[in-house]
């Protein structure tokens, strides 16, 4: 990632970023195949123009990003120009299951299979049936693992690495600022088999070799608030001058905010025990947070603008468009002296 492209802003910006890694010639042929041309769909090929039927892989309705990414999809889809038909599943955070719902939808001949992987390695499987079956895949929200077999034709979604990356910068430059050292950092990450989970990872560790910080232990919390508590908490006692806590979502802010008030360490950056603290998502938890000074940065995870291009995308998979490249949207940084801006606030998908 260029530094010129890791800078706050009050917009998303829209990053196209080459595939890691590409299977076979026609991987490396962007864009290769016009719009009109046509691939073998629902029964035969099917040109450009037409009703799109796109089968949704969700893992599940847990989270409200999740959730809330449905709606918007379905929203979008009613009014698109092609038609859209969206064919929903829900795995309930089932990997078997959400490799049976892969093969339901190929075996009703949709135009395009999205998947929102549970497990980024896993769900490889499935993109290859899909491929064989001759239906394009759009891996969605999550990225399938870049050490995958199988790669899904095209990616839409966040920028975790950017996510985490942002944000962590913002409150180093702020404790820079301030006069106040980075004496370690504690990292509350969240489900292993999650590929934005991992690149929220390095995306810290990249932010935190730049001021030569040191992240003093990962603690996996499975996006639980109970379960970030429960690992939280035996940490801030093994390393009782760490300053700088990152966690990989709001999501479980509830459980780290718990812990920080038990340990003494819950104050906002106005008073001299603040612990230095970075999210990202921006859920209305984290707004609040950001308002009373308690949470240094957060990162959206600019729901709208991914599906927005979800939606634009589709017909252009369904037609045989061919991409080398990720679309990867880079949501801003709020803060507490930014977190009312107008065109922030107007960005926000959970206030």
């Amino acid at each position: 990632m260029k530094t010129d492209n890791r800078t706050s802003s009050s917009a998303s910006k829209l990053v196209l970023n080459r595939r890691s890694l590409l299977k076979g010639a026609a991987g490396l042929a962007a864009f290769a195949t016009p719009f009109g041309s046509m691939i073998a769909g629902r029964g035969g090929a099917r040109a450009a123009g037409g009703k799109v039927v796109v089968g949704m892989a969700w893992p599940g309705m847990q989270d409200a990003v999740w959730s809330t990414s449905k709606q918007l999809l379905e929203e979008l889809a009613a009014k698109s120009n092609p038609p859209i038909e969206l064919v929903f599943t829900a795995a309930d955070m089932d990997v078997a299951k959400q490799a049976s719902d892969v093969k339901d939808l190929i075996s009703r001949k949709v135009d395009v299979i999205l998947v929102f992987p549970i497990d980024s390695k896993a769900i490889s499987s499935s993109v290859r049936d899909a491929h064989e079956a001759k239906i394009p895949v759009m891996s969605f929200l999550r990225q399938v693992h870049q050490e995958a077999k199988y790669q899904a034709d095209v990616f839409v979604g966040i920028d975790a690495k950017w996510q985490q990356y942002s944000s962590a910068k913002s409150v180093f430059e702020r404790m820079k600022k301030a006069n106040v050292p980075i004496k370690g950092i504690l990292w509350v990450s969240g489900d292993l088999r999650d590929e934005n989970s991992r690149l929220r990872g390095v995306g810290l560790q990249e932010a935190a070799a730049e001021v030569g910080a040191k992240v003093l232990q990962d603690l996996p919390a499975n996006w639980d608030p109970q379960q970030a508590a429960a690992v939280l908490a035996p940490a801030l006692k093994a390393y009782p001058d760490a300053n700088v806590l990152a966690i990989a979502s709001d999501v479980m802010m509830s459980g780290v905010q718990q812990v920080l008030q038990d340990a003494d360490k819950w104050y906002p950056n106005t008073d001299p025990k603040h612990l230095y603290f970075s999210s990202v998502d921006v859920f209305a938890i984290g707004i609040d947070l950001l308002r009373k000074k308690y949470l240094d940065a957060d990162t959206l995870f600019d729901v709208k603008g991914m599906c927005q291009k979800a939606i634009e995308i589709m017909p252009k998979l369904a037609a045989g468009e061919k991409f080398d490249k990720d679309i990867m949207i880079q949501g801003p940084v709020y803060t507490p002296e930014n977190v009312d801006d107008a065109a922030l606030q107007g960005q926000l998908w959970q206030k």
